[in-house]
């Protein structure tokens, strides 16, 4: 068991200025000693690579140059990492504290799973929050037959899932989703009680993008062979809340929407 194990924080990033540096001194300044840090342009057409050569002695390895999308760019950092775990945190995220990583360590340090993810506090333009991640056991099922449902900002990957597979660049939104969904069909994550980052949500999408995701979706759970063709009913179920929910935090935020929920549950 290794008790100090290395992390590979990988940061994809285009055009970002507006974040960027938020993003790399939350992860520079933390607690946790053995932690590398990639970050991969997409060759920036601000003022992002100004940015990141400032804090360049900080990085193990960056790069800016075109890629073919976000799993591509993903793919090079992890060709790039040499840590144990890698966990990806993207120019609108950031880690939550500066023991986000030394209180995860425990935890990564005994596990026999491959695949380990926390929570993560998710920050709406309207000033909302929610936490969202759970206990794999109450997330499995949901997981494997409906749709992602624990956020990549807290989830750490071995780094032996990356021997023979990498992030299919196929996908537009969903590629994470897909190469988590190869292991953990047949096998289990493994929740930890740790509020590992915070996400903006850069501005609730509307529904066209969400039926973009869901066709996504449906693409890597058959790609996985999670179904042939027509998904169960819980998937179309979760697909209209996603859709109707979506609208409503549009127009009355998380708060409103809770308080709607209360209304109606007492008529």
């Amino acid at each position: 068991m290794d008790l100090n194990p290395k992390i590979s924080i990988i940061t994809v990033v285009r055009n970002g200025e507006q974040y960027i540096e938020h993003t790399i001194s939350s992860i520079i300044s933390q607690t946790y000693a053995n932690i590398e840090y990639i970050i991969i342009d997409g060759k920036s057409t601000d003022n992002t690579t100004d940015i990141i050569k400032k804090f360049s002695g900080h990085l193990a390895y960056w790069v800016s140059e075109p890629d073919k999308g976000i799993y591509d760019a993903m793919n090079k950092g992890v060709a790039a990492a040499t840590g144990d775990w890698i966990i990806f945190i993207n120019a609108d995220d950031f880690l939550i504290s500066e023991t986000a990583i030394s209180e995860a360590v425990p935890y990564l340090a005994k596990t026999n799973a491959l695949i380990v993810y926390g929570q993560v506090r998710v920050v709406y333009p309207i000033g909302d929050e929610m936490i969202v991640g759970s206990e794999w056991e109450k997330s499995k099922f949901r997981f494997r037959n409906v749709a992602m449902c624990f956020p990549h900002q807290a989830t750490f990957h071995s780094k032996t899932l990356f021997e023979d597979e990498s992030f299919d660049i196929s996908f537009k939104i969903a590629g994470d989703y897909d190469f988590l969904l190869r292991h953990l069909r047949d096998h289990d994550a493994e929740f930890v009680p740790v509020l590992i980052a915070k996400m903006r949500a850069g501005g609730i999408s509307h529904s066209a993008s969400k039926i973009a995701l869901l066709k996504d979706t449906r693409k890597a759970q058959i790609k996985n062979k999670i179904y042939k063709s027509i998904p169960p009913l819980a998937w179309h179920i979760s697909a209209i809340k996603l859709i109707l929910t979506n609208t409503l935090i549009r127009v009355v935020g998380i708060n409103g929407k809770d308080r709607l929920k209360k209304l109606v549950g007492k008529n």
